[in-house]
């Protein structure tokens, strides 16, 4: 199942952080308090999905929208996603990206980027299906604007 993350959500969300930025060896944020006071407002927001398998927490994606360019539509940055290896193979990841697409669509964003891990093959596998494009080292996909 996927749904908005919620405050208590954040232990088992910090656990998957913590699996993610080891495997991705991602160390934006050098502190765990460093990274919660970014995912706290993301949360709040309802910027974060959570996949479930069993009731338990086994994927997130957290994402945020560009800084405001004159005449441009904003994009909506995909900074984090990872699926637990033993919620792998049960469609969590494409589901999160999914929910990010939509969200995008919702907030009339102009594009999806993904700007973190784009050379992990998983990443690219996940991205593909969705019409992802390599451009300037994100995953980019442009949406149709109404």
């Amino acid at each position: 199942m996927i749904r908005p993350a919620a405050g208590a959500d954040l232990p088992d969300v910090a656990i998957l952080w913590q699996r993610y930025r080891d495997e991705a060896n991602d160390h934006r944020f050098p502190e765990r308090t460093d990274w919660e006071r970014w995912i706290l407002p993301r949360i709040a927001a309802g910027d974060v999905r959570v996949g479930t398998t069993d009731r338990h927490v086994a994927a997130y994606v957290a994402w945020q929208r560009s800084s405001p360019t004159p005449g441009c539509p904003r994009d909506l940055l995909i900074r984090e996603l990872y699926v637990h290896p033993a919620g792998r193979g049960q469609r969590l990841g494409s589901g999160l990206l999914a929910r990010a697409i939509d969200a995008a669509r919702q907030r009339n964003c102009g594009a999806v980027a993904v700007v973190t891990n784009v050379d992990d093959a998983g990443v690219l596998a996940l991205v593909e299906p969705f019409g992802f494009a390599l451009e300037s080292g994100e995953l980019r996909l442009q949406l149709q604007r109404g």
